[in-house]
C-alpha cells in the first residue's frame, strides 16, 4: 500500500514576495499543485493522503480556494484524505465541514485512528486541554505498522511562530514506525528509536524566499513489516537565493554577465531568483542592481537583486591622481565624517563625475 505525507500547503496565501500580477499567478499555481497531488494519488494507487496541518494559510478561506480544494478531494473516489488542523487553518472545518466528501476524514483533539489492513494511522490536534495528556494517551499495537501524525515543532527547531512542541523522547518505545509532522517548511528527517523515524515533509510549493529549494511530499510504501519512504519533488517552481561576491570584480558589466550566465546554467526559466551581491569592493565598481534585476527578469519568472556590499576606499589609491576626481576623494577622506558617510559621499561624487547622476 502507498500513502502520501504532505503538510503546510498554505492554500489561499497572499504572496507578498512578488508583484501583484505574479502573486496572483503564483497563488493559483499553489492551488493547482494540490490538484496535481490529487491526480498523482489516484494514478498511483495511493490509499490515503495525510495532511499534517495548515492546508490553508489563514482561518477564513475564500470560496474559490475552498471550492477547488473540496472538488479535488471529491474527485479522488478511492483515496482517503486524513486531515489534521494546524495553527493557521483552525476555522476551515467549522466553515466548510458540511460540504466535505466522505473520503475526507479528520483527526480530532483526542487520538483518532484510521486503519488500512495492518497500517494504523493515528493523529491528534493539539489544544490547551489535551496537551498534558497527549503522550500518555497514545496507545498503539506493536504488531501494526504505525503512522502517527502531529503538527508542531520538534524541540530544538527554531520558528518565529508559536506552535505546540513535539517531544521525540516522549514518543520513544511507542511502536511508531513513521511520525508524519507538519509546521516546518523544508524537508528534514530524524530517528525516534530503533523502530521508528520522523520527517517533516516541508511545504508542497514555495511561497517566498524564506522557502527556497525543491519542495514536495513524502511517499510511504509498505514492504512486509516496514515502510519504504522517499521524498518526491513536486513543486511547480523553485525559489532560489544565491550569493555572488564582488570582492575581486572591477567591471560591473562583466560581473553582471557572469551572474546571469551562472544562474541560467544552474536554474530553469521557471525559477524565482534572489541574487545577493556581497563582499568588499573598490570604488571603481559601480553596482547597478536595477539593471541586473531587469536583465534577470528577462530570463526567469521573477528576479530581484540585493546589494549587500561595502566599498573600500583608500587614500593611497588616489594619492597620485591629479584629476578633479583625485582631489575630491582626498578632500573627503581628510574630512571629519564617519567612515560610512565618507564612502557614501565619495560614491555619490564619483557617480556624478561620471555623469551617472
Amino acid at each position: 500500500m502507498k500513502f502520501i505525507h504532505t503538510a503546510d500547503l498554505h492554500l489561499d496565501s497572499v504572496i507578498d514576495a512578488l508583484p501583484a500580477e505574479k502573486s496572483k499567478i503564483r497563488r493559483d499555481e499553489i492551488l493547482r499543485t494540490f490538484e496535481r497531488l490529487c491526480d498523482y494519488a489516484t494514478e498511483n494507487g495511493v490509499s490515503a493522503v495525510i495532511i499534517a496541518g495548515d492546508a490553508f494559510d489563514k482561518p477564513r478561506v475564500s470560496k474559490k480556494a475552498a471550492g477547488r480544494f473540496i472538488e479535488a478531494v471529491r474527485s479522488c473516489h478511492n483515496v482517503d484524505f486524513l486531515y489534521l488542523s494546524g495553527n493557521h487553518d483552525q476555522e476551515f472545518l467549522s466553515e466548510w465541514g458540511d460540504l466535505l466528501p466522505d473520503n475526507f476524514k479528520v483527526f480530532k483533539n483526542e487520538w483518532t485512528t484510521f486503519r488500512y489492513d495492518n497500517v494504523a494511522i493515528s493523529g491528534i490536534t493539539f489544544d490547551k486541554y489535551n496537551a498534558p495528556f497527549v503522550y500518555d494517551n497514545l496507545k498503539l499495537n506493536e504488531n501494526d505498522l504505525n503512522v502517527v501524525c502531529m503538527h508542531g515543532q520538534v524541540l530544538g527547531y527554531k520558528s518565529e511562530e508559536a506552535a505546540e512542541t513535539v517531544s521525540i523522547p516522549m514518543l520513544k518505545n511507542k511502536y511508531i514506525d513513521y511520525l508524519a509532522l507538519g509546521h516546518i517548511h523544508s524537508f528534514s528527517e530524524g530517528v525516534i528509536d530503533e523502530r521508528g523515524a520522523y520527517a517533516y515533509c516541508g511545504c508542497l510549493d514555495g511561497r517566498g524566499f524564506d522557502e527556497t529549494g525543491v519542495k514536495g511530499f513524502v511517499l510511504l510504501e509498505t514492504e512486509g513489516k516496514k515502510f519504504n519512504k522517499k521524498f518526491v519533488p513536486f513543486c511547480s517552481r523553485v525559489f532560489v537565493e544565491k550569493e555572488f561576491s564582488a570582492e575581486n570584480e572591477g567591471n560591473f558589466y562583466a560581473f553582471r554577465n557572469k551572474i546571469i550566465q551562472t544562474l541560467r546554467s544552474e536554474y530553469s526559466e521557471n525559477s524565482l531568483i534572489n541574487a545577493v551581491i556581497t563582499g568588499v569592493h573598490g570604488a571603481e565598481l559601480l553596482i547597478d542592481k536595477d539593471d541586473l534585476a531587469a536583465r534577470l527578469n528577462e530570463y526567469f519568472f521573477f528576479a530581484k537583486v540585493y546589494d549587500k556590499t561595502s566599498v573600500k576606499i583608500s587614500a593611497e589609491d588616489y594619492s597620485l591622481d591629479k584629476s578633479v576626481r583625485g582631489e575630491f576623494v582626498r578632500a573627503v577622506l581628510a574630512g571629519d565624517l564617519t567612515e560610512e558617510d565618507k564612502n557614501a559621499v565619495i560614491l555619490t561624487g564619483l557617480n556624478a563625475l561620471k555623469g551617472e547622476l
